[in-house]
């Protein structure tokens, strides 16, 4: 990891921490082992390219110079070009895909595993590949203990699903310059991107 990459995971897990010790859960959730993801993630786009983040990801806005102040606020951060939180996470895919088209920029839309599970991520996916929006789909899969609440959520593999529409699919380890690398290269694409990061558990 670079100085330069090492000083914005820092950075998010202290304004993770800020954040959360303002906001109440599920609008604010500690970033934690996400951190190099999300770094990377925003180190690979352009500042003039959306973000759809979920309540972990969401403080990556403060790379691109939002305050903890205004992340406090449930509404979007336009100037940072951060989309407002959406509850379902599945849909914040099909705000991704509106994005890219109304805006004609890359647009980078944060999923977990349970966003894949959803009606709304394979409407997702199929209207990108219908219109071409240019967004990228980053799907972190976190591998869940055996304590866990939940079974597996999706029958089919995440990267043969892509392929099925049409979307070029690729991996990236779970740091930040693997994620930067992964997602500078997708936003070159005319279409819809989908990589594939698998975190490990803590």
């Amino acid at each position: 990891m670079t100085a330069g990459t090492e000083d914005s995971v820092a950075r998010l897990l202290d304004a993770s921490a800020a954040l959360c010790a303002r906001v109440a859960p599920p609008m604010a959730l500690p970033v934690g082992g996400l951190a190099p993801v999300v770094a990377g993630a925003l180190a690979g786009l352009s500042k003039s390219d959306w973000l759809v983040a979920g309540p972990r990801e969401r403080v990556g806005a403060t790379l691109r110079g939002a305050s903890v102040d205004r992340l406090a606020e449930a509404a979007g951060a336009r100037p940072y070009k951060l989309a407002p939180s959406v509850a379902a996470p599945g849909h914040r895919a099909l705000h991704a895909v509106g994005l890219a088209l109304s805006s004609g920029q890359p647009t980078l839309c944060f999923l977990g595993n349970a966003s894949s599970a959803t009606g709304a991520f394979h409407e997702a996916l199929n209207s990108a590949a219908l219109t071409g929006a240019r967004v990228i789909f980053l799907l972190v899969q976190q591998e869940l203990t055996a304590e866990a609440p939940i079974g597996r959520q999706l029958a089919a593999d995440p990267l043969a699903l892509a392929a099925a529409f049409g979307i070029p699919a690729a991996t990236a380890a779970p740091t930040a310059d693997a994620v930067a690398a992964a997602v500078s290269a997708a936003r070159e694409n005319e279409g819809p991107s989908f990589i594939l990061v698998k975190l490990p558990r803590n």
